[in-house]
């Protein structure tokens, strides 16, 4: 799998202040050094009870891409391969300061670089609209949805075709 590491130039809020030296956002595969990092990040979105092995898993199958800056981890996405014989994305979490900032936007092109089928697909809560827009925003089209599920909120599915490694 070759993530190429990205780095993008933002400038970042500082107590209302815009920075003038702008942190660098390197967008790469994880190390092992960033599960605590990431491990955190995921605590906030899906306990922490969950979170540890969550990323374990994900570090385990290199299923992992990490973004960094100032030396912390503020944001990962997590992927899987072998949803119905697509890629998945089980989860995005970019730390609250560094939304808005083009990091979910790196991390979804990450994942169609490496992504072994043409088939992305990915979901979010049916309330969380900032969420629908960047589907929406990044080309993926609804899917679906599935009902029932613990958080008590429907999930809503999105779908995207990537072409084929040869023209991307």
């Amino acid at each position: 799998m070759l993530v190429r590491p990205r780095i993008l130039r933002c400038r970042r809020n500082t107590a209302g202040v815009f920075s003038m030296h702008a942190p660098m956002i390197e967008i790469r595969l994880p190390r092992t050094t960033d599960a605590t990092g990431c491990a955190e990040l995921a605590a906030l979105v899906i306990g922490e009870d969950r979170a540890g092995p969550f990323i374990k898993s994900h570090m385990e199958r290199h299923h992992l891409i990490v973004a960094e800056a100032d030396k912390e981890i503020v944001g990962f996405l997590a992927y899987r391969t072998d949803w119905f014989q697509c890629t998945f994305v089980s989860l995005v979490v970019v730390r609250e300061d560094f939304r808005r900032k083009g990091i979910a936007r790196e991390f979804f092109k990450s994942v169609e670089a490496v992504s072994p089928s043409p088939r992305v697909f990915s979901s979010t809560e049916e309330t969380n609209a900032a969420s629908i827009r960047m589907h929406t925003a990044l080309g993926f089209q609804p899917s679906g949805h599935i009902d029932n599920l613990p958080q008590g909120t429907r999930e809503l599915l999105f779908y995207k075709r990537i072409p084929p490694r040869s023209i991307r």
